[in-house]
C-alpha cells in the first residue's frame, strides 16, 4: 500500500516522493510571465547544459553547501549561479561563480539572499573556492 502526503500548494492528495501537478503547473506559468526572455533562452542553451555539467563534475555531483556546513553527502540537482544573471550577465558561463546544490538548499540560499547578498555571496564563493581546491 503505496504511502501519500497533501501537497502544501493545493492541498491534494499525492503519492509520497512525488510532485503535484500544481507545482509544475507554477514553474510553467513563471516561465512563461515572469522570467526574462535572455535569462529563458540561455537556460535552454546548449552552453548551459555544458557548463552545468562541467560545475556537477568539479563538485563532484554533491551538494557544496551541506558539504562544509554540515559535512553531509547530499545528491545536488541544481547549480546555482552565485552572482546572478541579472547582477552581472557576463558571469553566466564563470564556472567559479557557479555551485552545485540540492534544490532544498538552493532554496534556502535565495532567502539567505533577501537577508544579506553580499555577505551571502563572499561566504559562497569562499566555501566553494575553499571546496574546489581540496
Amino acid at each position: 500500500m503505496p504511502l501519500y502526503k497533501r501537497c502544501s500548494r493545493c492541498g491534494q492528495r499525492i503519492p509520497s516522493g512525488s510532485t503535484c501537478p500544481c507545482i509544475k503547473a507554477r514553474h510553467k506559468e513563471y516561465d512563461r510571465y515572469s522570467r526574462d526572455r535572455k535569462s529563458k533562452q540561455f537556460y535552454v542553451s546548449r552552453q548551459w547544459l555544458q557548463i552545468r555539467s562541467a560545475a556537477m563534475a568539479a563538485d563532484d555531483g554533491i551538494d557544496v553547501y551541506l558539504f562544509m556546513t554540515e559535512g553531509k553527502l547530499v545528491p545536488a540537482d541544481t547549480v546555482h549561479h552565485i552572482i546572478p544573471l541579472q547582477d552581472d550577465w557576463q558571469k553566466r558561463m564563470d564556472i567559479n561563480n557557479l555551485m552545485s546544490l540540492s534544490n532544498g538548499t538552493h532554496s534556502m540560499i535565495e532567502q539567505m539572499y533577501k537577508k544579506d547578498k553580499p555577505g551571502t555571496q563572499k561566504k559562497l564563493q569562499k566555501m566553494l573556492m575553499e571546496y574546489r581546491s581540496r
